[in-house]
């Protein structure tokens, strides 16, 4: 199983958050433990140290004493437990735990269309407790079937014509994406969030005009969340898929809502964080299947949640999973899926199942599915460099698996090139993998000559 970017503990991301090291940070918690009454405590670097390794609890005092630091309030530290409540240290806290109301969904369109001060690019996920997702989705469910909706607004006065060019705007951007890369649309996508959020608080319109813009809204905030993510910044990344949620509970719109659901399973399945991914996939599911079909949308569930099976080693899960997505592309057909799943044609879910089996260590399995799609004259004319790049990539890793490093290198030897015109986070860690793994076979002339050239 790949394992190339683990979840670190979050007392460790947080402390490095504060620029605190072990020991400054075990002096300010014996300080503040003394303050707050709970008598003295030892300020050993030790101690902190075991809290991140997970093998040790801290005592509920000295829980007390940071959640007082990192203004956590006392009744979450009891409620969710460690090392759970520490996510609520991330700036997500009011994502998190403010109420599912349209006034709360305009208050988190308006965070996260401001323009973020600087890239969070550690591995901070505020969702790796299985037990918070399962808040989230029953908290999403709680919302939508109430549907709150939005207070009303006496500003200037839009109509269904206005949305259907900031939806065309929303769907020419997605399509310069897959062709262009998140780099080069990034500013764009971020400027059309500031854009409909701010018409989504300040304009009025009829009842159907304002659900349309609401979710219009919400998918322009995973987008731009989605593009925060190849960029390496995953707190904002986060932070926007958790606006897309509360904004589609607040337009009533279940599609878009299950859309925020998959986005944040994809950037937990990256980031190898599995805690909650399938409670994500199944809630997404039940979502589609309670709204308007999407085939693109259905064979995605079934093909991430492959992944998600292979990652945790289940080899019939993943080929089950596999066959599902393929059976959904091949035999339903409808025209009503969102714009953000057109990449995914019958190729690109070749593409994942050949991924999802490279994970779970069936090289020659993986390449059965890779080969036929990117082993063509017309796979260059018809991918961006992203998803070159990261096709070519799974294919070495997979040679490199197999032992057969002569073939992997060929592969890769155009991926710097790639990435240099069309950064992407995840596709560089992968890259980063599979250089150390070729690194164990430096004695092949080829695989030497390769890594010679990386270095310079």
């Amino acid at each position: 199983m790949d394992t190339h970017h683990a979840i670190r503990h979050p007392l460790a991301l947080l402390r490095e958050q504060s620029g605190l090291s072990h020991g400054a940070y075990a002096q300010l918690i014996a300080k503040t433990h003394a303050e707050l009454g709970f008598g003295s405590m030892a300020a050993r670097r030790e101690k902190v140290a075991r809290w991140e390794s997970g093998k040790v609890t801290p005592e509920t005092s000295a829980q007390l004493a940071m959640a007082h630091l990192h203004d956590v309030p006392r009744s979450e530290v009891l409620r969710t437990g460690w090392p759970d409540w520490l996510y609520a240290a991330t700036g997500h806290s009011g994502l998190l735990t403010a109420p599912w109301t349209g006034a709360e969904a305009l208050q988190a369109l308006d965070r996260i269309a401001r323009p973020a001060a600087r890239a969070v690019k550690h591995r901070y996920d505020a969702l790796s407790s299985e037990n918070g997702v399962a808040d989230l989705v029953s908290s999403w469910r709680d919302a939508a079937a109430e549907h709150h909706g939005l207070p009303a607004s006496s500003g200037r006065r839009i109509d269904g014509s206005t949305v259907d060019v900031l939806e065309q705007n929303h769907r020419e951007l997605h399509h310069l994406y897959t062709q262009l890369g998140a780099q080069a649309v990034r500013p764009s996508a971020d400027a059309g969030l500031r854009m409909v959020a701010d018409l989504a608080r300040n304009s009025s319109c009829d009842q159907a005009t304002r659900a349309r813009l609401l979710s219009l809204a919400a998918s322009a905030a995973g987008f731009s969340g989605w593009l925060a993510f190849e960029a390496g910044d995953h707190l904002r990344a986060q932070s926007a898929f958790l606006a897309e949620l509360r904004t589609a509970a607040a337009a009533g719109d279940p599609q878009v809502g299950a859309c925020a659901m998959i986005q944040t399973a994809k950037q937990k399945l990256e980031l190898r964080d599995l805690a909650g991914t399938h409670l994500l996939l199944d809630a997404a599911e039940r979502l589609c299947a309670s709204t308007r079909p999407s085939r693109r949308m259905s064979a995605l569930i079934a093909i991430t949640a492959a992944a998600a099976s292979a990652l945790q080693g289940d080899a019939d899960a993943t080929a089950r999973q596999i066959d599902t997505a393929l059976t959904i592309d091949t035999t339903i057909r409808h025209d009503d899926d969102p714009c953000w799943t057109d990449w995914l044609t019958t190729e690109m879910l070749l593409f994942q199942a050949g991924n999802a089996y490279v994970y779970l260590g069936k090289a020659d399995k993986g390449l059965d599915y890779l080969l036929p799609v990117f082993d063509t004259a017309t796979a260059a004319e018809n991918m961006g460099d992203r998803d070159l790049a990261f096709g070519s990539i799974h294919i070495a890793m997979a040679h490199t698996s197999a032992g057969d490093v002569d073939e992997a290198i060929p592969w890769v030897r155009n991926v710097p090139e790639m990435l240099g015109r069309s950064p992407a986070f995840c596709v560089e860690e992968y890259y980063r993998s599979l250089l150390s793994k070729l690194n164990c076979h430096s004695q092949n002339s080829m695989v030497r000559e390769f890594l010679d050239e990386q270095r310079n």
